[in-house]
């Protein structure tokens, strides 16, 4: 049946191509360049994870500043058609059934590959390419090279749809916009393997934390609101992210059963925010039919980012466990909430260059429960950040500056990051 539906599908993206291609750029200049945000992937799931708060800050943030120097707009391909225009509301739950007229560009218009499309962009390359002809630009955002780098930790289907994503970045983007100084060094290794002389420039683009400014959904259940009444008299550590092979949750578990099976009076609970992932499903099952469960343990596979926040708030501390990351985004975020974290010793994690961060090298339980019981006897609240954290606003600034989009402007002292793009 897959291979009927695949083959079904095809044939309908061919069919889209060739029956839309005609149409794909215009010779008549607009008063604004547009920018054409990609919300592929989002605006038929929001699966609420980081990449999708990192989504809805940027174009919320876009959305806001429409009309100044460029007209921000939304667009999205599926498996059975190409690049069409989105409705501005496309993430109210409640927004009208999706239209389907293909993008139109005009020269100086600029394609930002924003959201997760590694499955989606390769099939369109036609019509990327048909961009770049009227004179487009492309541009995409790399949030981590990891389906590349360590293959085994992704399915196949997903290493297949990021390799075939990568070489169209690596043939057709204008520019790589990398979200760490550590996808950047990445990048610039890979590079070379696939083409001699690489075409898309290296840029950066800061990530904020303020998940207020990510349109954030709303909704508290009656077992959060329980658990955050018990977080009041007792420690908890909080750790975010899919529980699937890279985030370190085998290595997290262990160290906690050393810590509960020892008795310690203080030993915190662990909650887990993230749903279920790829290739850990025998640590999902023992996840849900622990001992522990709903003692010590809690996890969470949906979570709306209001309830996320008050965790932040309640727990005693973040513990980041990840083997590899792009960035990391609640490490910021639990500094914008003041609170500690411990996270691996990784280069991505040290360059946040935060104050309210430990480091652990040893995953071996004890070592690492020794670790989290100092994490969670540290204190309510970690100090106030010696620098002023990015906002998403400060993010889009920089983006933006790096796009030819507008001028880059921060007020003395608005933030202690630099805001850098490099070629």
């Amino acid at each position: 049946m897959r291979q009927i539906a695949r083959a079904a599908n095809l044939g309908s993206r061919r069919a889209w191509l060739l029956r839309n291609r005609s149409q794909f750029g215009t010779t008549v200049a607009s008063q604004r360049p547009q920018l054409l945000v990609d919300v592929s992937a989002i605006i038929k799931h929001d699966a609420q994870t980081g990449i999708q708060r990192v989504v809805r800050s940027v174009w919320s943030e876009l959305a806001r500043r429409s009309g100044q120097t460029f007209d921000a707009v939304p667009v999205y391909a599926t498996a059975t058609h190409g690049y069409c225009y989105a409705p501005d509301n496309f993430l109210d739950r409640d927004a009208p059934v999706l239209p389907t007229i293909p993008v139109r560009v005009s020269p100086g218009d600029r394609f930002l590959a924003l959201d997760l499309s590694a499955h989606l962009l390769p099939k369109y390359r036609a019509q990327l390419k048909a961009w770049r002809a009227y004179g487009a630009t492309l541009h995409f955002v790399v949030y981590d090279l990891l389906p590349l780098l360590r293959p085994d930790w992704f399915s196949s289907a997903a290493v297949g749809h990021f390799r075939k994503w990568f070489q169209l970045l690596s043939d057709e983007a204008d520019q790589a916009i990398c979200i760490s100084d550590q996808v950047a060094r990445d990048l610039r290794e890979k590079l070379p393997r696939i083409v001699a002389s690489p075409k898309p420039t290296i840029g950066h683009m800061d990530m904020g934390g303020d998940i207020s400014a990510s349109e954030p959904s709303t909704g508290v259940c009656d077992d959060l609101a329980q658990l955050l009444d018990r977080f009041r008299f007792r420690p908890a550590i909080l750790m975010v992210g899919t529980v699937e092979p890279r985030k370190g949750y085998d290595a997290a578990l262990a160290a906690f059963e050393r810590l509960w099976a020892s008795d310690v009076g203080e030993a915190p609970d662990l909650v887990i925010v993230g749903k279920s992932g790829w290739k850990t499903e025998r640590l999902q099952e023992k996840l849900r039919t622990h001992p522990e469960r709903g003692r010590r343990l809690h996890w969470f596979d949906q979570m709306s980012d209001e309830g996320l926040c008050l965790l932040y708030d309640a727990c005693r501390g973040v513990l980041m466990a990840s083997r590899a990351e792009g960035f990391g985004l609640p490490v910021i975020e639990a500094a914008l909430h003041r609170r500690y974290v411990l996270a691996r010793d990784l280069p991505v994690f040290r360059e946040q260059n935060l104050p309210n961060v430990s480091f652990f090298t040893n995953e071996a339980p004890l070592a690492l429960a020794n670790d989290i019981l100092a994490l969670a006897s540290r204190g309510q609240k970690s100090p106030a950040p010696t620098v002023v954290l990015p906002t998403w606003s400060d993010s889009v600034d920089g983006l933006l500056q790096g796009m030819g989009l507008g001028s880059f402007k921060c007020e003395e002292g608005s933030s202690g990051l630099s805001k850098r793009t490099a070629s």
